[in-house]
């Protein structure tokens, strides 16, 4: 039985981007993402990201549904007993307001949505590691519609499960790595008492670790297997952005990029990359790689090294997964986030067609980091351009000229081209 062989794609591939805030998931629909994935404020595995309130929730699923775009929530945790109130809670407020899915990761959360929402879509959590087409076919029958597939498999494993299940199907392209099996990590909970599967992981897999003898304190040696150490917790982070258009003929259903804790400048930069790379090989019958801006954008985000992770084990031109080099690279920082004009707070701004400022060439900007005459913006458009912008005049709300304006602030600026509500300004950082 083959119910979805690989030549019978049904349709692009979803992207689908995190949403860490409110503000950040309309950042995501305003560069490309066709879906957002966010978090309400408990029960869910980023409790650390500011997340969404009931009211946010109930405003981005009527914008989603408004703009055509979708929502879903995350309920992934996993469940205590303490948790089965807020859980039902939770699902009963989701399906009042029409979200347009839900992310579990729990059987018993399968089993009261199945009860209490039975028409909010459910899709599985990569937590559960589904490696296999009968694993998929037994979420199937409990009613899953998506699941996000282990971040262990290879694209040849990936395509094997494709032939033998028509479901939905989802695989991470982007973003960072756990060294614990598909994220199920105690190590977080054993050193500071705060949980990674109830989302308040303290990352220390990222901490710098020396081998300590008892009877030398204050003697520290690296762990060492080789002339360059063993370096057993410090994940590279994943890029797939030269394989999507392989992806895309393995007839997967959405690409999902990871980063509920990254900002608005992470968001903008990785969605408008892979929206442009995933339109330009679409449909999939040449290998239409990304462009220098797609690169670029990828380049200018703060990451760790890149690597394939294990979506061609046997391939010489994919990293290791783990890194010597513990750093991250930073070459660029968010500047800014464009405001509309005082004269027009109040009125409606669309989420997915983004409207100019009005003329004269003055635009607010919400200054994220601290910013001084001489340097040079770098606005970031939907549509791939960048353009910049010399910073000679900048002025407070008053009028006042500024040499220098400080982060959480709000300035004017003439800028010589359309800007737009929302639109996120980056910076390159001094070397």
């Amino acid at each position: 039985m083959n119910p979805y062989p690989l030549e019978g794609i049904r349709r692009k591939p979803e992207l689908l981007a995190p949403g860490g805030s409110f503000e950040k998931a309309r950042i995501a629909y305003l560069y490309g993402a066709d879906a957002v994935y966010v978090g309400g404020k408990a029960l869910n595995l980023r409790m650390r990201s500011k997340n969404l309130g009931d009211e946010d929730l109930a405003a981005l699923a009527f914008l989603a549904r408004r703009s055509g775009k979708g929502l879903y929530v995350t309920l992934n945790s996993l469940m205590r007993p303490r948790d089965l109130g807020p859980l039902k809670a939770a699902l009963e407020y989701l399906r009042d307001i029409q979200a347009g899915g839900v992310i579990v990761g729990d059987p018993g959360a399968v089993l009261l949505a199945r009860e209490l929402a039975p028409g909010l879509p459910l899709h599985l959590s990569t937590q559960v590691s589904t490696m296999n087409h009968l694993s998929a076919r037994f979420w199937e029958a409990e009613g899953i519609r998506r699941i996000n597939l282990a971040r262990e498999l290879s694209l040849d494993e990936i395509q094997a499960i494709r032939r033998e299940t028509s479901m939905e199907l989802e695989v991470f392209v982007h973003g960072s790595l756990c060294v614990s099996y598909s994220g199920r990590c105690l190590l977080s909970h054993t050193m500071t008492g705060r949980s990674a599967n109830n989302g308040h992981c303290a990352q220390p897999c990222r901490w710098t670790y020396r081998l300590v003898e008892e009877k030398r304190p204050g003697e520290y040696f690296p762990v060492g297997e080789g002339p360059d150490g063993s370096y057993i917790l410090n994940s590279r982070d994943l890029c797939l952005i030269d394989d999507l258009p392989r992806l895309a003929r393995a007839g997967i259903d959405a690409l999902k990029i990871e980063g509920r804790m990254k900002g608005a400048h992470y968001v903008a930069s990785v969605t408008r990359a892979y929206r442009r790379t995933l339109d330009a090989c679409w449909p999939p019958t040449v290998d239409a790689g990304p462009d220098h801006t797609s690169r670029n954008d990828l380049l200018a985000v703060s990451h760790r090294p890149y690597t394939r992770a294990f979506l061609f084990p046997d391939s010489p031109q994919s990293p290791p997964e783990i890194d010597a080099e513990t750093s991250l690279v930073q070459t660029h920082t968010l500047a800014g986030i464009v405001r509309a004009m005082p004269r027009l707070q109040g009125e409606d701004v669309d989420i997915v067609k983004p409207s100019s400022q009005a003329a004269p060439s003055w635009t607010c900007l919400e200054v994220r980091s601290q910013l001084r005459l001489g340097q040079t913006l770098h606005f970031l458009f939907p549509d791939g351009r960048t353009l910049r912008h010399p910073l000679q005049v900048m002025e407070n709300h008053l009028g006042q000229s500024l040499a220098t304006a400080h982060p959480n602030t709000l300035v004017r600026l003439p800028v010589p081209f359309s800007t737009f509500p929302l639109q996120v300004v980056r910076l390159s950082r001094p070397h």
